[in-house]
């Protein structure tokens, strides 16, 4: 399968032109522009960002480091299939990293505005019809509670693990389930405000659990 390029956003200011690159294609494959099987060809690609194939080349490199693309022999990159269980695998390893993340930002000095202007922004991308808006900004808030525990390593893992799944929820939908979404952030927002770290892991217990749930029943599983 070919590269549907038109429906790949164009580059963005920020990082290098590898992870401009990176960036670009991740966006196309979490809203469904490229679906799983997709090829992604070196020379096509090159020819829509204007670039050179090197860092294309690297782009496609740091996606597959994510899980999100994977190289097959004499095939090339192609946009990687997650079945069932390894969706499943990866909700389970969310769980672990994220309780840590989240009872450490409810015992940190850190200040919860940052969550709090985001759970805002999520409130109002609610209205729109397009999943995507609420889906980046959810993922900025998990980075941001992760940041808050001071844990640059465990910050890179959920990071890492949150882009393998986002690429995946494109499959399902996921509309109808924003809302619960938006109202656990909000009482796992007020368990970290309130620095109390065990209600921040039932709380986002919940939170992963449900979401996994949702996922795995909208494949079938």
């Amino acid at each position: 399968m070919t590269s549907p390029q038109l429906e790949i956003p164009a580059l963005t200011p920020g990082g290098s032109l590898a992870e401009q690159v990176r960036d670009a294609l991740l966006q196309a494959i979490r809203t469904g522009a490229l679906p799983p099987g997709t090829r992604l060809r070196e020379i096509p690609l090159s020819e829509h960002f204007g670039l050179s194939k090197t860092p294309v080349r690297e782009g496609l490199r740091l996606l597959e480091a994510d899980g999100v693309v994977q190289v097959v022999p004499r095939r090339g990159a192609i946009v990687a299939s997650l079945a069932p269980a390894a969706v499943q695998h990866l909700y389970d390893f969310r769980l672990i990293l994220e309780v840590a993340a989240a009872r450490a930002a409810a015992t940190s000095d850190e200040s919860g505005d940052r969550l709090r202007s985001l759970h805002r922004a999520m409130s109002r991308s609610l209205t729109e019809a397009d999943p995507t808006p609420f889906l980046q900004l959810d993922l900025e808030l998990h980075c941001e509670i992760s940041r808050m525990g001071g844990n640059p390593e465990l910050t890179e893992a959920i990071r890492r693990v949150q882009q393998r799944i986002q690429a995946t929820r494109q499959r399902v939908a996921v509309t109808a389930r924003l809302k619960v979404a938006h109202r656990q952030h909000g009482e796992l927002i007020a368990a970290i405000n309130a620095a109390d770290p065990d209600r921040a892991e039932v709380c986002i217990t919940e939170h992963i659990t449900s979401a996994c749930a949702h996922v795995m029943g909208e494949l079938g599983a």
